[in-house]
């Protein structure tokens, strides 16, 4: 498997126009490299990128609530 990606494989990746990627990019909202005249897109970096829009679960944070609420007990 190859682990970077053109803009027409991210694209498909994503489920995003092209054109979407292109303004991404220009305006760097999204990991790239720029090789050889052309775009692109570590695959490692791009999930790592899709993982920093995850959003916990009521389970998640009410477990931190809980954990941090022992550490500050008096």
């Amino acid at each position: 498997m190859n682990n970077y990606l053109n803009v027409d494989e991210l694209a498909s990746y994503l489920r995003l126009s092209k054109s979407t990627i292109y303004k991404k990019v220009m305006n760097r909202e999204i990991p790239f490299i720029k090789a050889t005249g052309s775009l692109l897109f570590s695959r490692t970096s791009i999930d790592n990128w899709l993982e920093s829009y995850s959003q916990p679960t009521v389970a998640t944070e009410e477990n931190h609530i809980h954990e941090f609420l022992k550490t500050k007990k008096v």
